[in-house]
């Protein structure tokens, strides 16, 4: 089999295990288990992995009450549809997504102590690119983001194929489901945060702008950019310089430019 064909054979078990809801692989499922945030319906193992190996994952299993099931390598792959598990797969639950009522709270504890951290919230307008919207969470865990707020619609939710782009992230952060995100941006607004859009076409440049406060940053989706409803409730638009022959980046990348800027800004 040509590296071509491998990578579309992977490609094709990645669809299939993230449409049936599995993690597979060590770490995947070693992170789950750890932060038990993520509810699991079944937890299985391979009879191949070695005694060490069977009881780590046990031991983290107990801790969350979740049964392991032994069986073995083949069956393993037929049952999550993927090859490449490692001995390890597991089936989850509905992702828990926080409630825009759940935001408020959690912004309410942080006003009332005494961090250092300045509150950012990223705001997910229409990503619909699983890899990029995992890539824009892993860069929201390494800023220490408050939340992330996504849409109910047009948006991708959290998936097996985004934790994996995720490294993980999307165990250890708040992702709040909106039916109408322009609400919570607007109550953002209320609540003292500044609404700050990327878009490529601004005027005002990343380099030029005061985003040392609280902080609601807004990226759009891949083809459309930010919506009207949403660029109607923000305060500013920015874009990041370029200095090459291209014009823009992908989303990712863009958000942890971005959100990098703004937590260098917050500790000056």
């Amino acid at each position: 089999m040509s590296k071509s064909d491998k990578r579309k054979s992977r490609r094709r078990q990645l669809q299939a295990s993230h449409q049936k809801s599995w993690l597979v692989g060590r770490y995947a499922v070693t992170e789950a288990l750890r932060a038990m945030k993520w509810p699991f319906e079944e937890l299985y193992v391979a009879d191949s992995l070695s005694p060490s190996e069977v009881s780590e994952v046990e031991r983290l299993a107990d801790g969350g009450q979740v049964r392991v099931q032994r069986v073995d390598a083949d069956r393993l792959t037929e049952l999550c549809s993927a090859d490449h598990h490692q001995g390890r797969a597991a089936r989850m639950g509905p992702y828990p997504y926080e409630s825009p009522e759940q935001l408020q709270e959690r912004l309410r504890i942080v006003s009332r102590t005494e961090s250092p951290i300045v509150p950012v919230v990223v705001i997910c307008d229409r990503i619909q690119d699983t890899f990029n919207f995992g890539a824009i969470l892993r860069s929201c865990d390494a800023t220490n983001v408050t939340a992330i707020v996504i849409g109910a619609v047009q948006q991708a939710g959290v998936t097996p194929q985004v934790a994996r782009s995720s490294a993980g992230a999307v165990h250890h952060l708040p992702i709040v489901m909106a039916e109408q995100v322009v609400d919570v941006v607007t109550e953002l607004k209320k609540a003292g945060f500044q609404i700050v859009a990327a878009s490529e076409k601004a005027t005002d440049s990343l380099w030029a702008c005061n985003l040392s406060g609280p902080t609601a940053l807004v990226m759009g989706s891949e083809a459309h950019g930010v919506s009207p409803e949403l660029q109607d409730v923000c305060d500013i638009q920015v874009s990041i310089p370029m200095m090459g022959k291209l014009s823009s980046l992908n989303a990712s990348v863009a958000a942890g430019i971005l959100l990098y800027d703004i937590r260098r800004q917050q500790r000056h």
